[in-house]
């Protein structure tokens, strides 16, 4: 018998187990993947919040346009009123023709502002039907 070469075929496995005795490395990354959650969260919510922020923004100028709007149709009528009873005094000759003027120029600012606050409405009408859908 020939124990020179004996046991160089035979296989031996090896496990070995390493214990990390400093795993404060991992600690950190850890902290660092919770900090990092936390930070997304918090973009979430104040993009939430400033979506909502628009809205609520939306909703109040779209009923600012309302009520603007409701002024000028109601000024616009009082304009058309004062302009027939100056055109009748203009006719009897008891006013000068500038005053008619003036009053004219007045409905034309009126109209103006009722097509401003018209298209102030409808703009944020748009908006509010963008955040929502």
């Amino acid at each position: 018998m020939n124990f020179s070469d004996n046991g160089k075929d035979i296989v031996m496995p090896m496990v070995s187990i390493s214990i990390p005795i400093f795993n404060n490395k991992y600690k950190s990354v850890t902290k660092q993947n919770e900090l990092k959650q936390l930070e997304i969260k918090s973009q979430k919510e104040e993009r939430l919040n400033n979506l909502e922020t628009r809205l609520a923004q939306a909703i109040y100028n779209r009923n600012t346009m309302r009520i603007k709007f409701n002024v000028q149709t109601d000024n616009l009528k009082q304009a058309n009123d004062a302009e027939e009873i100056l055109i009748k005094n203009y006719e009897t000759g008891t006013i000068d023709f500038n005053d008619v003027l003036d009053v004219q120029e007045l409905q034309l600012r009126f109209q103006i502002n009722l097509i401003e606050s018209n298209r102030g409405y409808y703009t944020e009408y748009a908006i509010i039907n963008y955040l929502t859908k």
